[in-house]
């Protein structure tokens, strides 16, 4: 069963549908772009990983949270621990892991485009949105095409240079390594399809055009959304206005 909306389904913008969303759309995307791709090229998923201390709350999370592994027990009963003249102890941290796409030269390191989807802590203040900022600072200092789909309605918006992009639902944010610092932004409302959009790859090369709206119908269908959403109810996240009056209506249709 398909999602009852034309494009993004706004009801997965949130938990506990997002994550599932978001890893099978990467990995829906990265078999498309397989089939796009010259074969000098090959698709990669990859994840970084943001280490920081945890704040309050965490710590009074599981301990097995913080915890590895246990101490191993010497012979006689006693702990073994390290014969150091002093010991200190480290700040515990918290991984926080993001997964994208990158697309590389076949048999070579070099990374010719990254492909990213804002997950909801990138567009909040704090040290996953920093964490994140400078990697993808790092990705346009070198020169590395970036592609950038932002499919959540709330939170700080990444970038996007001057003029400002028009007010939207959702975004798609390219910079093409030769036409740096130029980028281009597709903006998009809950009522419209997703875009097929161009992922550049190196200049001679131009770049390969990748069917969003249809990587998402696949991942829809992949995906436990068409049993496990209440379309009978509003999406977590609201939507306002006309809007939330089109959504009541496109839905009274279906269900």
């Amino acid at each position: 069963m398909p999602s009852p909306f034309p494009g993004m389904d706004p009801y997965l913008e949130s938990s506990p549908f997002w994550g599932d969303l978001h890893a099978t759309m990467l990995s829906v995307i990265k078999g498309e772009l397989k089939g796009l791709l010259p074969r000098s090229y090959s698709v990669w998923s990859d994840i970084y990983v943001w280490l920081h201390e945890p704040d309050a709350e965490a710590r009074r999370g599981k301990p097995d949270d913080l915890i590895t592994s246990k101490p191993e027990h010497v012979a006689n009963g006693g702990v073994a621990t390290l014969p150091a003249p002093m010991t200190t102890l480290l700040p515990a941290t918290r991984r926080e892991g993001n997964k994208y796409l990158k697309i590389k030269e076949t048999r070579s390191d070099r990374v010719i485009t990254i492909l990213e989807f804002l997950s909801p802590a990138n567009k909040m203040a704090g040290p996953d949105r920093d964490g994140y900022l400078a990697k993808r600072n790092e990705y346009l200092a070198t020169r590395t095409n970036l592609v950038e789909i932002d499919l959540h309605r709330t939170g700080q918006r990444m970038p996007m240079g001057k003029p400002k992009p028009p007010l939207a639902d959702y975004y798609v944010f390219i910079c093409q390594a030769i036409d740096f610092p130029r980028t281009g932004v597709w903006p998009f409302s809950v009522r419209d399809r997703l875009p097929d959009i161009p992922v550049p790859l190196k200049p001679e090369h131009g770049f390969v055009t990748l069917p969003l709206q249809k990587c998402f119908d696949a991942a829809y269908d992949q995906g436990p959304y068409d049993s496990e959403v209440d379309y009978t109810k509003p999406p977590r996240i609201r939507l306002r206005g006309a809007d939330a009056a089109w959504v009541a209506k496109l839905l009274k249709n279906q269900f």
